[in-house]
């Protein structure tokens, strides 16, 4: 056999390899277990509350970047509105910000996030959306905001 075709299939072979010890790796993966905030007990990942104490995720927004960045919110209305202006729950000084920038709301099954007609627009993770229900871990920015939804 020649020298270069034995290369090659060594090569291919190898890859071949390399390419199934990732996916197992991949799919061995688990998400990790999270402590309850009530009885401080381990909740499965797919918990949506916890199975001794009942206790619930307290949904939140986490400011990462913006006037209000270190800072953490609960979503405690069943609207919550971020603007430049009084009247609004959460008030950004931010001069990118329209008054009325964004809405969240409770629809009784997940958080709804709504562009309320601003200037700027509001992007989740990185893309332009005027209207998205939210999963914890996305990334929201507006104007020079940046937070992130938390339900967990």
């Amino acid at each position: 056999m020649d020298t270069p075709v034995l290369i090659a299939i060594i090569a291919g072979g190898s890859l071949v390899f390399v390419i199934l010890l990732v996916l197992i790796l991949r799919g061995s993966r688990k998400k990790p277990a999270r402590m309850c905030g009530g009885c401080r007990r381990v909740m499965l990942p797919d918990w949506q509350r916890c199975m001794f104490c009942g206790w619930v995720p307290q949904p939140r927004l986490e400011f990462v970047l913006g006037p209000l960045a270190g800072q953490t919110i609960p979503l405690t209305t069943e609207v919550t509105t971020l603007g430049s202006v009084a009247g609004n729950n959460i008030v950004l000084s931010d001069p990118a910000v329209s008054r009325k920038h964004i809405g969240i709301r409770w629809t009784g099954q997940a958080f709804e996030l709504a562009d309320l007609g601003s200037t700027n627009g509001v992007y989740v993770n990185g893309h332009k959306m005027p209207k998205k229900n939210l999963v914890s871990g996305d990334i929201m920015r507006i104007g020079n905001t940046e937070f992130v939804f938390r339900q967990e």
